[in-house]
């Protein structure tokens, strides 16, 4: 199982990695952004008025806890009969990890009662937030425009939250890009 980045970081490379990975796995990916993009979207336009809103406190505290819950425990639950590679940023279940002492693949494991005998393999892509920035733009997509609008208050607090100091020691491998 590949766990990427618990961050909503776009332009990081997480969906090519994963599916350069599966394919290499002969396996299958869930990728978060298809897992309940109309969810996601209808209750953030509600709530915030921004249907790509998934930076804000509204969005951490009452939209992301159900849709990465759903995401790990559908993964978790296949893992045992078909591998998965799960595309998703972590930032919370990271955060999560590092407040219980335990490595993420030994948090996710403990979280869904995972086997042993199953393996988790957690990856960490790290890019710079000058990379991001140049990537976003380059992609052009609309549900970067906020983050771009109001670049420094993204870059401070998402990107540079201290995630990216917390990840190399919880993650199983880091991918410098």
């Amino acid at each position: 199982m590949r766990f990427g980045r618990d961050l909503r970081v776009p332009s990081v490379g997480k969906s090519t990695a994963a599916g350069y990975l599966a394919r290499v796995l002969g396996t299958s990916v869930l990728d978060k952004d298809r897992f309940a993009p109309l969810l996601e979207a209808s209750v953030m336009a509600r709530l915030t008025g921004d249907p790509y809103d998934r930076d804000s406190e509204v969005y951490r505290a009452v939209v992301a806890p159900g849709i990465y819950d759903g995401l790990i425990r559908t993964g978790l639950t296949l893992a045992p009969v078909f591998p998965v590679v799960l595309d998703a940023p972590f930032l919370s279940t990271i955060r999560d990890a590092a407040e219980r002492g335990m490595r993420l693949s030994e948090h996710l494991r403990t979280y869904t009662e995972l086997p042993e005998s199953v393996p988790v393999v957690t990856v960490w892509l790290d890019l710079t937030a000058t990379v991001i920035r140049s990537r976003m733009l380059e992609r052009g997509a609309e549900r970067d425009a906020p983050k771009l609008a109001d670049w420094e208050a993204y870059r401070t607090g998402v990107l540079d939250s201290g995630v990216r100091d917390l990840a190399p020691a919880l993650c199983d491998l880091v991918v410098t890009i």
